[in-house]
């Protein structure tokens, strides 16, 4: 399963919610820096990202942060999967999401940059091989017999990805354990499949 807690960042600051806004001012000094607002018995209350700085510049700096910040409802647990936390960020517009265990005791952050890491792992994008854009019916069943094509043929699917591109068609993403675009092509024409594009991937290791 693709948990929040495989890409969630854990380094963060944190700071207690009857603090003043100076202090707080103080422990974000940079772009990448998040501030995790916690009640006093530690649990979660809110987060303060380097872009709040300027909604709080009308404030006085002996502003306590309770007083200015409301409970958050805009979190993550850490069981949850990568697709909560996309819907969540898309609905409140959110670049970054505090993490928090079952105790609601913060864990993690979770923004735009752990969404690319994630996309990263799971379209392959790290692993040597061949990229194959497969265009199919989309209608039950079809995805399998592609998928047999090449499991009959021992070759290792590292990834898979799918997308709507109208109402009958879905084009299918597939990273396949060989790099090797003429043969990849020759089973596809071979199986009559259609596709888009046949691409071979280094990944990372080999640069």
């Amino acid at each position: 399963m693709m948990y929040v807690k495989l890409w969630q960042n854990d380094t963060f600051q944190t700071i207690e919610y009857t603090e003043n806004l100076q202090k707080a001012f103080d422990k974000i000094s940079s772009e990448e820096e998040n501030l995790v607002v916690l009640r006093r018995d530690g649990t979660l209350y809110n987060l303060i990202t380097f872009n709040d700085i300027a909604t709080f510049s009308s404030y006085d700096l002996d502003t306590k942060l309770i007083e200015i910040l409301d409970p958050t409802d805009s979190f993550l647990f850490d069981t949850d999967l990568l697709e909560d936390a996309l819907v969540l960020m898309l609905e409140n517009r959110a670049r970054v999401l505090p993490v928090v265990n079952n105790e609601m005791h913060p864990v993690g952050v979770f923004g735009l940059f752990e969404v690319l890491k994630a996309f990263k792992t799971i379209s392959a994008m790290d692993e040597t091989g061949t990229r194959a854009l497969i265009k199919i019916n989309d209608v039950p069943g079809e995805l399998n017999k592609v998928l047999s094509v090449f499991a009959s043929r021992k070759i290792n699917l590292l990834s898979l990805t799918t997308a709507k591109i109208s109402d009958e068609k879905r084009m299918i993403s597939l990273k396949l354990g060989i790099k090797n675009i003429d043969l990849i092509s020759d089973i596809l024409d071979e199986e009559n499949i259609e596709y888009e594009g046949i691409y071979e991937e280094n990944g990372d290791k080999d640069r």
